[in-house]
């Protein structure tokens, strides 16, 4: 596809750098990565995250996910899941992008799709909130054309926005539509409020009760709700995040008995032990390695 190798080549140009570039287009980033790295947990937000060039591969609840020329993975809430980069080299990097959904631009695309299309909408499929789609030609265009703004800075003042919610319209008009139909539904919102009140009161003692009351809920209702778009019970969810977060301060220099403090651990030894069951080595092993590549 000719607009496939345009966008390879604007990607190429513009991420000068290894790992992220950030770009003038709100809630777009470019990677680059030129060597395979090897399965790791993280807590993956609201987002495309789209390879031109390389393959990824993710995983969440037992099930795998390629991403790479042919589909793209759709996140649509803060979802802890593990990645690794399966295809690329110095010669031939992986190349892609990640776009936030959190923009106003993005936002607003969905709620009058739903509003304006309800037969699309109310056909939505429950999703969990991490999955992929097909490549269609729709897609291709409106991709390209949002990165063709970043050779024309005056044309980005004037289309940026117009650009990420056209792009936004044919993911909607897409594969990924009913994930994201589904995302932003009633429902859906509820859980988002008591998932955003779990990040901000990370470092203290959260119960599912006050989660539940948080997204306006009874404790057995929530229960069935976050697992059903999560693929996690909230315990297990709760767990996901501290240990995630934990290990960004860990890489970041913090020690490991204050990363287990800063996510709420009252227990350093606690805390190790559910390091090494999710990450496989000590929390200190592991800082000592992902250090070592930086």
């Amino acid at each position: 596809m000719d607009n496939t190798c345009n966008i390879i080549g604007l990607i190429d140009r513009h991420a000068i750098s290894e790992g992220v570039t950030e770009t003038p287009i709100e809630g777009l980033q470019l990677f680059r990565q030129s060597h395979l790295v090897e399965r790791l947990p993280g807590v993956y937000d609201p987002s495309l995250c789209v390879i031109v060039q390389g393959r990824k591969r993710a995983y969440l609840d037992g099930k795998t996910h390629i991403y790479d020329r042919e589909q793209y993975l759709c996140c649509t809430l803060p979802i802890p899941a593990e990645a690794e980069v399966i295809e690329a080299s110095p010669e031939k990097p992986l190349l892609g992008l990640l776009l936030s959904i959190e923009t106003q631009a993005m936002f607003e695309t969905v709620l009058e799709m739903a509003a304006l299309d309800r037969g699309s909408a109310s056909q939505a499929e429950v999703v969990p909130g991490l999955t992929v789609a097909k490549w269609d030609e729709n897609f291709t265009t409106e991709l390209q054309r949002l990165l063709e703004l970043l050779n024309d800075p005056v044309a980005l003042d004037i289309l940026g926005s117009s650009r990420l919610r056209e792009l936004m319209f044919a993911v909607l008009r897409g594969e990924a539509g009913g994930a994201f139909f589904h995302a932003f539904g009633a429902g859906m919102q509820q859980i988002s409020r008591a998932l955003t009140f779990l990040q901000a009161n990370l470092h203290e003692a959260i119960s599912i009760d006050e989660l539940a009351k948080e997204a306006g809920m009874s404790r057995a209702v929530f229960h069935r709700k976050f697992k059903e778009v999560t693929t996690y019970s909230p315990i297990q969810f709760i767990k996901l995040h501290r240990l995630n977060e934990a290990s960004r301060l860990i890489v970041s220099g913090s020690t490991v008995g204050d990363a287990a403090y800063r996510v709420g651990y009252s227990s350093q030894s606690q805390f190790s032990r559910d390091f090494r069951r999710y990450f496989g080595k000590s929390p200190r092993q592991w800082g000592l390695e992902q250090q070592s590549e930086l």
